[in-house]
């Protein structure tokens, strides 16, 4: 009998029990674990589904990759001012770091990369649910549009190598990638009409056996929209703070697509170094190029001049003094071939400067040109390192700051500085090339004391020495300048070659399926806590106790048969043995009292109250008792058709004055129990149910009876339930499982509480639900013997019930 309901103990019995008044619609946890444990079936089969979902997910998701390579970007230390050659500090300038973050993922590096591996063209695999990108960088098939036109961009194909020759194509609606039109069958190397574009196949070598007969999807995607997936893609980080490391990491569904990309990318990123490197190279290069243009044809005209000289004149050798005079002024040509240079090289830094548009980065260094004056050099080192460190603050402040303004201020000033420079220096150049001037005049003096034909010989040599060593200086300048780009290298060194660097990202197939797995265990179980938190019915004794005073009083199993005359006809059912324990708990209530009116009421209809009268007046008149049974629902009479009697007259009759109680009792089949039946429905049972004679009823029926049982109306409907209830020794107010809402027990227990309904309890009925959170065993059939061997030969419901074999 453990956990089982005993309807003899004191729980019932007690008028002080279930004060509890904590109420409210706190969960019964205990209720909601019977149910998972109850309907595991249920969990289990949420998880496999769920498990099953996990799988279908995992199984059809497209994989995504990490592909990851590292590359060292090496550092240099070298002057800005250092020498040209090998070491030119614009050939090889500080490397602003924090800027290399902007060069990787800037749109024309990746684009170059994109239109050299042909990305805008993809073919793809269908699948009987997903379609999968087929990557082969070496397929022999090349697809070329017209010349001034583009692919079909935004457009997909469906095409079938049928052989090494021909070809099936379907157009395809961009939208859902269905076919618009009959296939055709075109041959390589024709034009091939594409929406509205023409494309040209060209097989460059033979296609694979293995990708004959296959059907494919080509999708062309316009270059700008690959290389913003691209660079949204690829990420890059420094391996580590201070270190000239990056890692670049990359993700998709193809592996070795991206790892061509990352080889091909590093490859480009390596070319854009050496041409940024070699910017300054080729901006000396173009310097000199001028200059020597300018020169050439002059140079052209001293040397034919000479060689017609001596021609016309057979001048074998200089003398000694004109020999001393020839030297002498070649070694002061060779002074001016100085200036001279200084002079062009000043004009054009002059120009460079004023102009707006200029790169400082590109400017051509005066050790370039051969220009050792330390003064422009420091001030030319100057400006580019200043350039340099506003180039690292606009890459680390997207913002502009006060350090920022300031150095573009410093920028500014020193440009005018470098300009006013200029024009000293200019001057100075002025008075050394004048003193140049003035030994070359007393020279030239000299020259005009020597023969004729020997001062024409010298004139014409010394202008074409001049020009001569002018452009030979410019000349090995130039070659200079072309040995210093020819060896420039890339800063850019591979670390790690790209390479797949772990198993798919996604789907996560270990996460999807605890996840499902978990989402499979708690719906069914937030199910049945919701089911458990809005439901507002009564399930258990617990239930009643929380919101109401009203003490309880027992509680009735539910019943199996379509009769209610249950203690009648099973007298030894475990409802029956309910009602016994009813009618000794009722003695606590109305305990010194030998003739006894009890009121059976409830808030709504449908909670049993005509069943419960009913047995409750068969056990009290199977007791020995005589006992009177009340129909006073007179609205909707119906208790006499249990007993099979009539409604021909009752209480209605009794109340109006149309018949004396003996004359309107009907005897029932149970020995000591009569029956007043409602009667016809009179037009006001309340005001029927208020006058003196029903008081009078009451005590010329105690001179017979020694119980009276009244079945009353639903308390929440009418008022007839308040004005019989004043007669009652006792109330039993009926509370349904599962079926009474917990309002309504409420609104009893403030009826309680006002003391307008006294001496009344509730009474459990109709309990078919037990296990844990609905009390100990509410129903019937718990193996209650008492001494009537109820229980043999009986089989055990899923309740715990007994019932006939």
């Amino acid at each position: 009998m453990d956990n089982q309901f005993n309807p003899y103990s004191s729980d019932f019995a007690d008028p002080s029990a279930g004060q509890n008044t904590s109420g409210g619609t706190a969960i019964d946890f205990k209720r909601v674990l019977y149910k998972i444990i109850r309907f595991w079936y249920v969990i289990v089969i949420m998880s496999l589904l769920s498990l099953s979902v996990a799988y279908l997910i995992n199984r059809y998701t497209t994989r995504i990759y990490p592909v990851s390579a590292s590359i060292m970007i090496k550092e240099n230390q070298e002057e800005v001012g250092a020498k040209f050659l090998y070491n030119n500090a614009i050939a090889n300038p500080y490397r602003n770091y924090f800027n290399e973050m902007y060069v990787i993922k800037s749109y024309p590096l990746i684009k170059s990369v994109i239109d050299e591996l042909g990305f805008e063209i993809a073919y793809y695999r269908e699948g009987d649910i997903k379609s999968t990108e087929y990557y082969n960088p070496n397929f022999p098939v090349n697809i070329l549009p017209e010349k001034q036109s583009t692919l079909p961009y935004g457009k997909s194909v469906g095409i079938t190598f049928i052989n090494q020759k021909e070809f099936l194509l379907n157009q395809l609606n961009p939208v859902d990638q269905q076919k618009t039109g009959k296939p055709a069958t075109y041959t390589y190397n024709q034009w091939v009409p594409i929406n509205g574009h023409q494309v040209k196949f060209v097989k460059e070598g033979l296609l694979p056996e293995g990708d004959i007969n296959k059907y494919y999807v080509i999708r062309f995607t316009d270059p700008e929209n690959v290389t913003n997936t691209y660079q949204n893609k690829l990420t890059a980080n420094w391996a580590e703070q201070g270190s000239s490391v990056l890692n670049l990491r990359l993700n998709g569904a193809e592996p070795r697509k991206e790892i061509d990309f990352l080889f091909k990318f590093i490859e480009k990123y390596q070319e854009l170094d050496i041409e940024r490197k070699n910017q300054t190279a080729l901006q000396t290069i173009q310097f000199i190029d001028e200059q020597l243009a300018s020169i050439a044809d002059t140079l052209q005209f001293y040397e034919n001049q000479l060689m017609r000289f001596k021609e016309k004149n057979v001048v074998a050798n200089l003398d000694g003094e004109a020999l001393r005079i020839y030297e002498k002024l070649e070694n002061i040509e060779e002074s001016a071939v100085q200036y001279k240079v200084q002079e062009k090289y000043y004009e054009y830094l002059r120009k460079f400067l004023n102009n707006p548009q200029s790169e400082i980065e590109q400017v051509v260094t005066p050790s370039s040109v051969g220009i050792e004056d330390p003064v422009i050099t420091e001030m030319i080192t100057k400006l580019l390192k200043l350039h340099i460190e506003i180039k690292q603050f606009q890459g680390k402040n997207k913002q502009e700051n006060p350090i920022l303004q300031e150095k573009r201020r410093e920028l500014a000033t020193l440009r005018d500085n470098i300009l006013s420079s200029i024009i000293t220096l200019e001057e100075t150049r002025a008075i050394m090339q004048q003193s140049i001037n003035q030994q070359k005049r007393l020279m030239e003096s000299q020259l005009k004391l020597l023969p004729g034909l020997q001062q024409d010989f010298i004139n014409i040599k010394r202008s074409y020495s001049f020009r001569e060593g002018l452009y030979n200086f410019l000349m090995q300048k130039r070659a200079e300048a072309a040995i210093s780009k020819a060896s420039t290298t890339s800063d850019i060194r591979t670390v790690n070659p790209p390479k797949l660097s772990g198993g798919p990202i996604t789907p996560k197939t270990s996460q999807n399926y605890m996840i499902f797995l978990a989402v499979g265990l708690i719906l069914p179980i937030a199910f049945f806590i919701l089911l458990e938190l809005f439901n507002n019915k009564i399930q258990s004794k617990e239930d009643i106790e929380k919101i109401s005073q009203i003490p309880v009083i027992g509680g009735i199993g539910h019943k199996k048969t379509e009769n209610n005359l249950v203690v009648y006809q099973k007298p030894r059912s475990a409802v029956a043995e309910s009602f016994r324990a009813l009618r000794s708990n009722l003695n606590f209530y109305t305990e010194g009292k030998e003739k006894k009116i009890f009121l059976v009421t409830s808030s709504i209809s449908g909670e049993g109250k005509t069943f419960t009268t009913i047995n409750l007046a068969t056990v009290l008149a199977l007791s020995g008792k005589k006992t009177l049974l009340i129909g006073a629902d007179m609205r909707r009479p119906k208790i006499f058709d249990d007993f099979k009697l009539h409604n021909e007259y009752g209480l209605s009759n009794l109340l109006s004055g149309q018949g004396t109680l003996a004359e309107l009792v009907q005897s029932t089949e149970v020995e000591n129990l009569d029956l007043l039946s409602g009667g016809p429905i009179p037009p006001n049972p309340s005001e029927l149910l208020m006058r003196d004679i029903m008081k009078t009823a009451f005590s010329k029926a105690f001179d017979t009876y020694d119980f009276i049982i009244i079945d009353s109306p639903p308390i929440a409907l009418v008022t007839d339930a308040f004005v019989l209830s004043k007669f009652a020794d006792h109330t039993l107010f009926l509370v349904r499982q599962d079926y009474t809402p917990k309002e309504a027990v409420l609104a009893a227990n403030e009826l309680y509480e006002k003391g307008k309904i006294k001496n009344m309890s509730i009474l459990f009925n109709d309990i078919k639900k037990a296990g844990p959170g609905y009390g100990y065993g509410y129903g019937y059939g718990y193996g209650y013997g008492y001494g009537y061997g109820y229980g043999y030969g009986k089989k055990k419901d899923g309740y715990g019930y007994y019932h006939e074999s």
